[in-house]
């Protein structure tokens, strides 16, 4: 109800602390320089996060306002401090405080660069940026933490020269979301160092990101640097999609397409047994009976159901009706359709139509990968307002890749590289929505030709002869064998109490009712 909403107005925050800070910020300089910081870290939304949270917030380290002051994540301040005080020692900062003081200075422009209300102090914040800046500058230098006794051994991964990588987890918190530290932040802090090695953030960004990115890119093209970016996931996603003119491929989702998206969904199939798995399972039962004249008419579906497997029509596949973006990889495969790795991100997926061949960008994946990609897909959908190309590349992937059969063709043809094993890579694919309701020119222009190809082989042809002309028949019979499924289950029951041998010319073998000859 209405009168229940809390306001901004309680014990922490009262109105008389409200009327002076209002008055002080009416009757002080306009900050024109605050239209220029876009809002470019936010809460995922929690339609993407519902179905895994862990994988959009920090489960170990605590970046920027959102989360560090969390009681459960705070355990790993003192190991921040350690590394942010030997990385203000490295750019030779003259002192702490001043840094501080700096930031203090940028309170309006830190918090525009969120969104959402943050209740904090400007020195709370200022020191949260110091800290948390340092940390991260730290870590996208070295790509390493140093050696400390107080730090626990889980948290760190040895390497073969003897250096301590941070863990999985420390990466993963690192490149949410929620967890990142605008650009503008840290490029304050160095503007303050004194220290004499050039490296530029850019590079540091770059480096770091080579390391952990879930997409083969080409980090030497001059033309990359000139990309504007907000933060470090910003410069990853930035570097992933990125294409020359790319304003000629991609397009705005329109209302209409909405519509027209959430029409082609089969929201109920997904929840429902469709008529192919009924009549999968009860086949399955029927075959358990061994009575003469039925044994003749298993033989005849049988050998039905063999012709589709030589045509490539897996079994009772024809008689699912459920509406796919595309076809799996392998279901591709059997169409003779072939896979490529390119060169670039995820802008350059192309289906060649002279060699049926659809070529996507080299996938690396990793324990963090998974991370990595929802929340690019989260970033993407929260600020981006036209093409959803990643998110788009996302549901590609998911709708292709069923099975860890589909990850070994994709593996094989080198678009696939990865340490984990095929159902793991199958895992994290399906795990990615499949909802068709994102747009992109370049990639659905792909998925178009591919199906195109795909709907005109001979085997795709038949089966959809199939369905048509036979598709009603088999609802009609999948009742009909239920029906008979239970007459000669209550037969076999009869017989077995009566026996009833002169009735029927029946002998029982194995528990199954069979002819006698």
């Amino acid at each position: 109800m209405a009168f229940d909403r809390k306001t901004i107005l309680d014990f922490d925050f009262p109105q008389q602390k409200w009327v002076e800070k209002l008055t002080k910020t009416l009757s002080g300089p306009l900050e024109n320089d605050i239209d220029d910081i876009p809002v470019c870290v936010f809460r995922v939304p929690i339609s993407l996060c519902s179905c895994k949270p862990e994988a959009y917030t920090p489960q170990l380290v605590a970046l920027g306002p959102y989360h560090h002051l969390i009681s459960d994540l705070y355990d790993m301040e003192r190991y921040k401090i350690v590394l942010a005080k030997e990385a203000s020692q490295q750019l030779n900062l003259v002192d702490f405080n001043e840094l501080i003081d700096h930031l203090k200075t940028l309170d309006s422009k830190i918090k525009s660069s969120y969104r959402g209300r943050l209740n904090l102090h400007k020195d709370t914040l200022a020191l949260i940026m110091t800290i948390d800046g340092l940390f991260l500058l730290h870590l996208l230098k070295h790509k390493e933490i140093p050696h400390c006794s107080s730090l626990s051994s889980s948290l760190l991964l040895n390497s073969s020269s003897g250096k301590h990588l941070p863990s999985e987890a420390i990466l993963r918190d690192v490149l949410m979301l929620e967890n990142q530290i605008p650009r503008f932040v840290l490029k304050e802090i160095l503007t303050k160092s004194k220290s004499r090695d050039p490296t530029s953030l850019e590079t540091l960004y770059r480096d770091f990101c080579k390391m952990i990115s879930p997409i083969k890119l080409n980090w030497s093209r001059s033309d990359l640097e000139v990309l504007k970016h907000h933060h470090l996931l910003d410069f990853l996603y930035q570097h992933i999609t990125y294409k020359k003119h790319d304003d000629e491929t991609k397009y705005f989702l329109t209302e209409k397409d909405s519509l027209k998206s959430l029409k082609n969904l089969d929201l109920e199939g997904a929840s429902q047994p469709t008529s192919s798995s009924v009549f999968s399972k009860v086949w399955s039962m029927l075959s358990l009976i061994n009575i003469g004249v039925f044994k003749i008419f298993k033989k005849f579906v049988d050998l039905f159901l063999n012709v589709f497997g030589y045509l490539g029509i897996s079994t009772f596949a024809f008689l699912n009706d459920k509406k796919v973006l595309i076809p799996s990889v392998s279901e591709l495969w059997n169409a003779r359709m072939r896979f490529s790795p390119i060169t670039g991100g995820t802008s350059f997926v192309k289906f060649d139509e002279r060699t049926h061949t659809l070529h996507l960008p080299v996938i690396t994946l990793n324990r963090t990968s998974e991370v990595v990609i929802r929340n690019l897909v989260a970033y993407e959908t929260g600020e981006k307002s036209g093409s959803l190309n990643f998110r788009r590349f996302s549901e590609l992937m998911g709708a292709i890749v069923d099975t860890a059969e589909d990850v070994a063709v994709l593996r094989k043809a080198k678009v696939i590289e990865s340490d984990l094993s095929n159902a793991e890579i199958a895992e994290i694919f399906n795990g990615l929505t499949r909802t068709i309701e994102s747009k992109d020119g370049t990639i659905d222009t792909a998925i178009t030709k591919a199906n195109a190809y795909y709907d005109d082989t001979r085997k795709v042809r038949i089966k959809r002869l199939l369905k048509k002309y036979i598709y009603s028949s088999w609802k009609i019979l999948t009742v009909f064998a239920s029906i008979l499924l239970l007459l000669l289950m209550g037969l076999q029951t009869f017989c077995d109490i009566y026996r009833c041998p002169n009735m029927f010319a029946f002998s029982k073998t194995n528990g199954n009712i069979e002819a006698s000859p």
